[in-house]
């Protein structure tokens, strides 16, 4: 909903023809056909207070902004009521000529031309590290124009002057102040434009890692012993081991924030912390004995009668699935018992201890949910490479290629873009990733794993999204993605007006109201981990793939 906007009132001098010019004031906008009937049509924007939606009214004015000319400068009233009058120094289009050495499509990127401010702008940045020393633009007017002068300044070198009527294939050094000086054909109506080509200056598909002043655990005492986090429905769970052998319950919908509520968790029986995984309604743990036991609030906690060797994870939003001896047998279990899950005997090279967290997915091709994981030890101490999957009645290895043998990894879901033909187009990809844990040497994993294809392939992934040399090696931390909404105000960008051309960057949803955008930023929370050491990394790290971050292009 606007709470404003902008009437169009067009005042014509004496002697006008409307009827000759009726297309132009239907459609708001002129063409070849009809401009020179119009050239001394002035148009006045008035604001005022708008009382219901409007959305088709700015692109109407910003083609009238973009598209007609009159012979008066712009003047400026009142603060209720602004002239704007586009004379025949208006710059129709602007571009960049096509140069495959400097990037793959760079004649598509889309430039805004602001009247009434005099800039020419791309709203949606190249990608960091584009040469933009030596492009040429492409230029065209409303209607002739006697002079088209662009002025180089700044840096180490002398002012630079390019007459573009003569030289328009001339490039020009857009690291410097560039600025277009336009000379209507009358010789006395003149305006200047600022040029910029803007250039991120960070990797569009870097991970941004920062503590952001999150850098402790919720614990109420300090240096906690043990901890396991989870997210569940948006709100991040953590089962924290004091140092005084007491234990902390914490949770928060906001870790940004680090809004935590904490209490003090009592058991009546010495918990697994790192067991801890939670269903649709319910809280799951292991004692130290293998006692499997259920709770609705992590405060009071009740024995299942079940006895497992491991629990694995959760699956069909209630059930726990996990491993136990039943006979000398090392069997596949769930609970509670259903017949819609079946337990067959495990394979010996399962992983039983120091697995990724379960992750379950759903695709068009499997009737059931499929739950996995990357990882973990097998029961002789030997590290897995592989990914396991369970679809309700058979674990398998299900990769082509793996990641190399690893324990305590992490693995979440987020987002990376990848370029098309074009480098200026990006597409988004659901990824699952991989980061942190032990190798099999012994080394603490530096890199990053993505699959595009749930789990079957994985790949490193490109050194702009390796793990910062500040971040420490940590194996069995927990990785939640949470929203956070960041903001922006659109004053300018409002300007910038939609084409079929336009070239397509980060599809983020976002909330518009007046000049104000929001949109959900997903952040990646790092929570504790074990140190080489052995001990408990206490801290919280928060990452973000750089581009959900720049604001979206409306």
């Amino acid at each position: 909903m606007l709470k404003w906007g902008y009437f169009l009132l067009i005042i014509s001098p004496r002697n006008t023809n409307f009827a000759d010019c009726n297309k132009c004031m239907n459609r708001f906008r002129h063409d070849a056909q009809c401009r020179n009937m119009c050239t001394k049509t002035n148009f006045i924007i008035v604001k005022k207070t708008l009382t219901r939606h409007i959305p088709n009214l700015v692109p109407a004015l910003l083609l009238v902004m973009g598209g007609v000319s009159s012979c008066n400068k712009s003047t400026t009233s009142s603060d209720d009521e602004v002239s704007v009058t586009i004379s025949n120094v208006a710059v129709r289009n602007f571009s960049l000529s096509s140069d495959s050495k400097v990037m793959a499509g760079l004649d598509t990127v889309f430039f805004s031309i602001d009247l009434k401010n005099g800039v020419i702008f791309n709203a949606d940045s190249l990608p960091k590290g584009t040469d933009i020393k030596k492009l040429v633009p492409v230029i065209t007017f409303s209607s002739s124009v006697s002079e088209a002068e662009i002025v180089m300044t700044g840096g180490s070198e002398d002012e630079k002057k390019v007459d573009y009527l003569e030289n328009p294939s001339d490039s020009i050094d857009f690291t410097r102040d560039v600025k277009l000086n336009v000379t209507a054909a009358d010789g006395t109506n003149k305006y200047t434009y600022r040029l910029k080509v803007n250039v991120h200056n960070l990797d569009s598909d870097s991970l941004i890692w920062d503590r952001l002043g999150i850098s402790a655990l919720p614990s109420r005492l300090p240096d906690p012993v043990d901890q396991k986090s989870l997210e569940r429905d948006g709100t991040v769970y953590s089962l924290i081991e004091e140092k005084d052998g007491t234990y902390t319950w914490a949770s928060a919908a906001s870790v940004s924030d680090s809004g935590w509520d904490k209490r003090e968790a009592v058991f009546q029986f010495i918990p697994a912390v790192r067991s801890l995984v939670a269903t649709k309604d319910a809280f799951w743990l292991l004692d130290e004995e293998g006692a499997l036991y259920e709770s609705a609030d992590a405060m009071t906690w009740n024995p299942t009668g079940e006895k497992w060797i491991t629990l694995v994870g959760s699956y069909l939003d209630n059930y726990v699935l996990g491993v136990k001896d039943v006979d000398g047998a090392m069997m596949h279990c769930h609970y509670p018992a259903t017949d819609a899950i079946s337990d067959p005997e495990m394979d010996d090279d399962f992983p039983l201890y120091n697995r990724s967290d379960l992750r379950t997915i759903e695709t068009q091709w499997s009737g059931d949910p499929t739950a996995f994981f990357v990882g973990g030890v097998t029961a002789t101490g030997e590290k897995s490479n592989h990914t396991w999957a369970f679809d309700g009645s058979v674990w398998a290895t299900i990769d082509d290629s793996p990641t190399p043998a690893i324990e305590g990894a992490s693995l979440f879901r987020y987002i990376v873009y990848r370029s098309t033909s074009s480098a200026f187009r990006q597409v988004a990809y659901d990824v699952w990733i991989v980061m942190g844990g032990v190798l099999g040497n012994g080394d603490f994993n530096r890199n990053i794993y993505m699959s595009f294809d749930n789990g079957v392939t994985w790949r490193a992934a490109s050194g702009a999204l390796a793990i910062p040399e500040a971040f420490p090696g940590v194996a069995c931390g927990d990785v939640v993605v949470l929203n956070t909404t960041l903001d922006a105000d659109l004053a300018d960008a409002w300007k910038s007006v939609q084409t079929k051309a336009l070239p397509t960057r980060a599809n983020i949803s976002y909330t518009l109201d007046g000049y104000d955008i929001t949109w959900e930023c997903p952040y990646i929370y790092m929570i504790g981990g074990v140190v080489r050491t052995g001990e408990l990394y206490a801290s919280v790290w928060r990452g973000v793939l750089a581009r959900l971050t720049f604001t979206p292009i409306i």
